[in-house]
């Protein structure tokens, strides 16, 4: 069933309920300080709404006019919209029937299929509403959604948009620039919730005392550092998904997935600066100069990393650049590859039987060496290495050559959350073998230690004889 979506202006209607129903009064309820007027017919009307707390005399409002009595056809003259909500089938039949003849739009409650227009799950904040529709097929996934609004949003932020409203042209003239503005109302709404339980002329006095305090400054945008995670957007933080949102500029990196992109806003920039081995693309002096050039012109930059920004991605130099220029910089985490793979494998990084401690280490080493690798794996310890797949045949000859058993457990995780996602089991004197033989292919992570025996998918009677095997 497909609908069309239609916002009424409520003063110019005139509303008419039929019926003394619970959904009769929920739907008064519904439309009770909307400024429609609505007339209330049907017997027993009256008592209903007193008993519900929506009779004139209780909530004040002059736009409804209730009459304890049957329906009457001349009741549809001057309305525009008609609700039938009462459980007498011959009555909502005759109803109906005249409705449809004048061609008025009609409602019989919760029967769609007997209605020529619904009234859509709504979700409000002060002056912003929102609407749902499944057109009556998933009725559950349309309350999962508003619920999930409501847990979100915090009704302050209704106070807050009347205020926004008020003061929008002061804001214009304290902030003429329009991307500047545009930041600063970006900002306003993600505070929302200080400004909780105030009066609105107060709150309409600090948005406009927080424009004049507005952090940035006139020439200069900000960069926000943000972890795309391991590739499932699912994964991503709800502060990562606000800066996708809010960014002009998104820099992004090879290992970003295309899902992840997809969240980001629609005009922004989406500048591509990713590198393969043997492959730097623009560089990462050339990464500094877009981050650098796009945020003095006064936009708001998004640097998005796969994982964590801050976990081997080079972060520390980026972020030095841009304070050289006094740019403003934040940055927003994301889950690492290590625990993204925990959750989709089930294998715990450390586990009060197999291992106590957990190593992260890159295998891009400039000199090829593994010293003092040793205490990083074997018994009671988990090693994870990131961009180790072109590095396993000297990661493998490297750890046993240092005292590591060959017979460790080993898990080889390609696109690790992601759809493609592939995961492969060895030991560490097979991990070779284990790559090659399955064409991985980077992004993976290869996971070292006792833990791998807890993976959620392994077959514990093929791989402990072949760990046996490789202790004797």
């Amino acid at each position: 069933m497909s609908n069309i979506p239609v916002y009424l202006t409520a003063e110019k209607h005139h509303l008419l309920l039929v019926g003394a129903t619970s959904a009769a009064m929920a739907k008064l309820a519904l439309f009770m300080n909307t400024g429609v007027r609505i007339t209330l017919v049907g017997l027993g009307t009256i008592e209903a709404a007193t008993a519900a707390g929506l009779s004139p005399e209780q909530t004040g409002v002059d736009t409804l006019s209730i009459h304890d009595r049957p329906f009457a056809q001349d009741d549809l003259n001057e309305k525009t919209l008609v609700y039938i909500g009462v459980e007498d089938d011959i009555t909502e039949e005759r109803i109906l029937r005249l409705a449809n003849a004048r061609k008025m739009p009609v409602n019989v409650i919760d029967k769609p299929a007997k209605s020529n227009f619904i009234t859509p799950a709504q979700f409000t904040r002060g002056p912003l509403q929102v609407a749902f529709s499944s057109g009556g097929v998933a009725p559950v996934f349309v309350r999962r959604l508003r619920s999930s609004l409501e847990r979100i949003l915090p009704p302050s932020l209704g106070v807050l948009a009347d205020a926004a409203g008020n003061v929008r042209g002061k804001i214009k003239s304290i902030i003429p620039d329009g991307t500047r503005r545009r930041l600063f109302w970006d900002r306003l709404y993600d505070n929302a919730g200080l400004y909780a339980d105030m009066e609105q002329s107060e709150v309409e006095r600090l948005v406009v005392e927080a424009a004049k305090n507005h952090r940035v400054g006139a020439t200069t945008g900000q960069v926000q550092l943000v972890g795309a995670g391991p590739g499932d957007p699912d994964l991503l933080t709800i502060k990562a998904h606000r800066a996708l949102q809010q960014a002009d500029v998104i820099v992004y990196d090879r290992l970003v997935s295309r899902d992840v992109l997809a969240l980001a806003r629609r005009d922004a920039d989406l500048v591509f600066v990713g590198k393969r081995e043997g492959e730097h693309g623009v560089g990462q002096e050339g990464i500094h100069k877009i981050l650098v050039e796009e945020a003095l012109k006064g936009k708001r930059v998004v640097r998005l990393k796969g994982g964590d920004p801050m976990l081997f991605a080079r972060a520390g130099e980026e972020l030095d650049a841009l304070r050289e220029h006094d740019i403003h910089t934040e940055v927003v985490p994301g889950i690492s590859a290590f625990q993204g793979i925990a959750a989709s494998t089930q294998i715990p990084m450390t586990d009060r039987e197999y291992s106590s401690s957990l190593t992260l280490v890159t295998g891009h080493l400039k000199d090829g060496a593994f010293k003092d690798w040793a205490r990083l794996a074997g018994e009671g310890q988990t090693l994870a290495v990131y961009m180790g797949v072109r590095g396993a045949p000297k990661i493998s000859a490297g750890l046993i050559g240092e005292g590591v058993k060959g017979s460790t457990p080993v898990a080889v995780v390609e696109n690790g959350t992601r759809a493609n996602e592939r995961r492969f089991y060895g030991t560490l004197s097979t991990l070779p073998e284990l790559v090659k033989e399955n064409a991985v292919k980077s992004p993976a992570l290869l996971l070292i230690g006792d833990v791998v025996k807890n993976a959620r998918d392994l077959n514990l009677d093929k791989y402990l004889p072949l760990l046996q095997a490789e202790a004797v």
